[in-house]
């Protein structure tokens, strides 16, 4: 009797441990601050992932660049030394030609138009491209809209073209975005994100592409007093995941995973609608910050001769804009 009340008191006492060792954990990496829509959305993310498996799996978020930039966490997640990683698919641009087009200058209409392309036959061998390269992505519904609207946060006016001209323009590592900017004007240099408030402080720069939301929440709008809405492009964003470990869950875990990436997709439209007015209005009366809203016509109109240029140069897929202008949203 008294070993089996001992072994009874063991097993018992080996419960918990055995529950820990069971639970599977995973990394996710962002670039952003915590407090920003890729922050909010990733941390949902995750506490969604802890609920809906009953604590069995777990999401570690690493904020702000702690795993890398993001071409660095891109190729992490493709060879399997990260997780997941928080996907703005047009950094994709070096490996996979399709997503090219998402930067590119006033091609989509908006997010749904945007929404309908990756959900595409258009989109489907770029998926499987990233696939084979290492990565999938979780949220195929492609809910993780940015409500915020792109601009520019500069320390002078942009009203014009004219504005923007030799503006020395924070930019990131794709061909797609350097060619944008510079056929609008802009002297642009390759800088970071976790170091373009740094880049401001020491005069590197004078600008650079990003919403007002992120530019309070990145405190860039700290140094630089004027913002000026361009909305050359719409983004959508996504978890990726490591081709591997995802092949190696269960279905339900599988499940359980897309289900969090929705819940996780609402934080982030959400957070992001709130860049474009509570953001925005800290911005405003505590920052000092000017919003301007130009006449986009003409930005419009050469951005015509930038998208042309960018099929003649074999940066975009000769004809691939024409396809994308005639989707339509599925819904």
């Amino acid at each position: 009797m008294i070993r089996r009340l001992l072994t009874g008191l063991a097993l018992a006492l080996a419960l918990p441990i055995a529950a820990q060792a069971q639970q599977i954990s995973f990394r996710l990496g962002t670039v952003d601050t915590p407090n920003t829509h890729s922050g909010v959305g990733a941390e949902a993310f995750a506490a969604a992932v802890a609920r809906l498996s009953n604590n069995t799996m777990r999401v570690q978020v690493f904020h702000a660049g702690q795993l890398g930039n993001i071409p660095e966490q891109q190729r992490n997640v493709l060879s399997g030394a990260q997780d997941m990683h928080l996907l703005y698919p047009e950094f994709l641009d070096s490996l996979i030609e399709e997503t090219r087009i998402i930067a590119a200058p006033y091609v989509f209409r908006n997010h749904a138009h945007q929404q309908a392309f990756f959900r595409s036959d258009i989109f489907r061998p770029a998926s499987e491209r990233l696939r084979a390269l290492g990565g999938t992505i979780i949220d195929q519904e492609w809910t993780w809209w940015q409500m915020d609207p792109r601009g520019v946060i500069a320390v002078r006016p942009i009203r014009t073209l004219q504005d923007l001209q030799g503006l020395r323009l924070r930019i990131w590592e794709s061909r797609t975005a350097i060619a944008t900017w510079r056929g609008l004007g802009a002297n642009t240099i390759v800088v970071p994100r976790p170091e373009m408030y740094l880049a401001f402080q020491q005069r590197i720069i004078e600008g650079g592409p990003e919403t007002i939301g992120i530019a309070v929440d990145q405190r860039n709008a700290e140094l630089a007093k004027y913002w000026s809405r361009t909305d050359e492009y719409f983004q959508i964003v996504n978890v990726m995941i490591n081709t591997r470990r995802w092949d190696a869950l269960t279905e339900e875990q599988r499940t359980i995973l897309r289900q969090a990436s929705l819940e996780g997709g609402r934080a982030y439209r959400a957070e992001s609608e709130r860049g474009f007015t509570a953001k925005r209005e800290r911005a405003e009366r505590e920052l000092g910050v000017t919003v301007i809203e130009p006449d986009l016509g003409p930005w419009r109109e050469r951005a015509r001769a930038i998208v042309q240029q960018l099929e003649a140069d074999g940066n975009l897929p000769r004809g691939l804009a024409a396809r994308v202008a005639a989707l339509q949203p599925t819904n």
